[in-house]
């Protein structure tokens, strides 16, 4: 009884000191290892774009909302297992509630649509993460990701595979471009503003680019697309269960 009641007592103690159980997590890839190479193997070096994009992550859910950080990995560190394929063990992205990526994202014939991380290059290959990788496999803890990476989403039906009760994935299907609007104005939306994700979505792509970025954004079901909210600024749709091959999505000229 005595174990019962400390228990309740430090639940308690949680709730009032206003400890926060959302959790996020972060990859960025900005200095490549092939970046120098000469033209057509070298990889474009996005420094300091994607430390500067990840600390305002930082700055709007760990500091203004109060959200935990699972991990933050940067080039070299960052590896395919940081994007949940697996589903035992350590789980990466599914791991935490919002997770964001920058760095290349590529569409191209034979290999498709894929992630490049820091060894790959377009002359010696290296690792990629690809639709295949994540199919499914997004059924832990995650609810969004958003991925800052050219092309990639062009693909949806792929992608849109991982979420088996993740909700929503957000992305671009044409090149896009480093800046830290897109992150402050996601977040000033979705925060400060208690917009919906797609609707805070669509304003910061919209407002940040200009027509020749298309953006995406795929969701698990019609109720998650229209009405999810990051998690303390309103509504948040149930998990698909049971999952199905459906999702629904929208693409839009910038």
């Amino acid at each position: 009884m005595r174990c019962l009641v400390w228990a309740i007592l430090l639940t308690v103690f949680a709730l009032t000191c206003g400890v926060n159980a959302y959790e996020y997590s972060i990859t960025i890839v900005e200095d490549y290892k092939h970046s120098s190479d000469l033209w057509p193997c070298n990889v474009g070096d996005l420094t300091p774009w994607g430390t500067r994009e990840a600390n305002l992550v930082e700055e709007w859910l760990g500091t203004k909302a109060g959200w935990s950080e699972v991990f933050r990995h940067k080039d070299s560190g960052v590896t395919k297992e940081d994007f949940g394929i697996n589903n035992t063990g350590y789980q990466g992205l599914d791991e935490a509630d919002f997770h964001f990526h920058m760095g290349h994202g590529y569409n191209l014939p034979v290999w498709g649509t894929f992630l490049a991380l820091w060894d790959w290059s377009p002359c010696s290959g290296g690792t990629t993460v690809d639709p295949s990788d994540v199919s499914k496999k997004w059924d832990f803890n995650n609810e969004w990701v958003l991925l800052h990476s050219c092309n990639v989403l062009s693909d949806v039906s792929s992608w849109g595979n991982a979420l088996k009760y993740s909700h929503i994935i957000m992305g671009f299907s044409t090149t896009t471009y480093a800046d830290t609007n897109l992150i402050d104005r996601f977040f000033r939306a979705a925060i400060d503003w208690d917009w919906t994700i797609t609707q805070s979505y669509y304003y910061a792509t919209t407002e940040t680019y200009d027509e020749s970025v298309k953006a995406v954004l795929i969701a698990d079901t019609e109720d998650q697309y229209d009405n999810d909210h990051l998690w303390g600024q309103g509504y948040v749709s149930d998990d698909e269960y049971p999952d199905d091959d459906t999702v629904w999505y929208a693409e839009w000229s910038c």
